[in-house]
């Protein structure tokens, strides 16, 4: 890539940003709610995936979409994206049992699981607003440019995190009911640990389709044990909830695992994107 180029991607990066974060924050002055959808709601939700059309309408580059599923190609990745978070969520209960930090007890399968293949549905609508954003434009886009991952996965986490803020207490399978303020900077912590490990799933299967499993998953997967089944200790949310330390420790010791495993395959001594 010439610097030409390379200028205006960085350009593009960061007209994508402010624009998906200018809609998400106009989203709650026209109204609405997770609990009672309206307009600005729609507007915050749909936000990525809007803004990446735009920009691709704009640009006339769908080149690095990811939009091609690549099933048998991939057939492992998408098994990794299934399974990934449930096990990270239950290892995670498991060692909250342990240290006596949470409780999950009065777990049922069947209304577990008519909950969860319920939730599925949406979450995937929601899933695929922002995964075509995230990791259908702005990953891609800062691969181009040659960005070391890391620092990559630290700009998507810090654009993915403020776009939530504007519903952020709202968002249940998000937030818990720790202080906001305690929450929110383990919040931009926990979007960077996870970033590493969707933003390789997406570099490693060259599909957008992946990460969308795994996000679509993994809020459907969480969200009812969470509020179903989860007791935590007050003062614990810190360790054992959704955005807590052992699963931020959980999700970056596999993004990095991939990440190694996927310099050492293509023979790269540096970690890019």
């Amino acid at each position: 890539m010439n610097d030409s180029v390379r200028n205006k991607t960085i350009w593009y990066i960061v007209i994508f940003s402010f624009l998906v974060t200018a809609l998400a924050f106009i989203g709650p002055m026209l109204g609405g709610s997770p609990s009672s959808p309206g307009l600005g709601f729609v507007i915050w939700g749909t936000a990525p995936l809007v803004a990446a059309i735009l920009m691709r309408i704009a640009t006339r580059d769908w080149s690095d979409a990811g939009l091609k599923p690549a099933i048998r190609k991939n057939a492992i990745w998408y098994i990794i994206s299934i399974l990934a978070f449930p096990a990270m969520t239950v290892l995670t209960l498991l060692i909250g049992e342990m240290i006596s930090v949470s409780s999950f007890s009065g777990f049922s399968l069947v209304p577990f699981l008519k909950t969860f293949l319920s939730a599925l549905p949406i979450f995937f609508v929601f899933a695929v607003f922002e995964e075509f954003g995230w990791r259908g434009y702005l990953v891609p886009k800062l691969a181009s440019i040659g960005l070391n991952g890391y620092l990559a996965s630290v700009i998507v986490a810090v654009v993915w995190a403020t776009w939530h803020l504007p519903y952020i207490r709202e968002l249940t399978w998000v937030y818990s009911s720790e202080d906001v303020a305690i929450f929110i900077p383990r919040f931009y912590l926990a979007l960077f640990a996870f970033g590493i490990l969707y933003n390789e799933i997406r570099i490693i299967t060259g599909s957008v389709w992946p990460a969308v499993l795994m996000h679509c998953v993994t809020n459907a997967f969480g969200h009812p044990l969470s509020a179903d089944f989860l007791t935590i200790v007050p003062g614990s949310e810190y360790i054992v909830s959704a955005s807590g330390l052992l699963m931020i420790a959980f999700a970056g010791l596999l993004g990095i695992a991939l990440n190694q495993w996927r310099m050492r395959k293509a023979g790269l001594s540096k970690s890019l994107i």
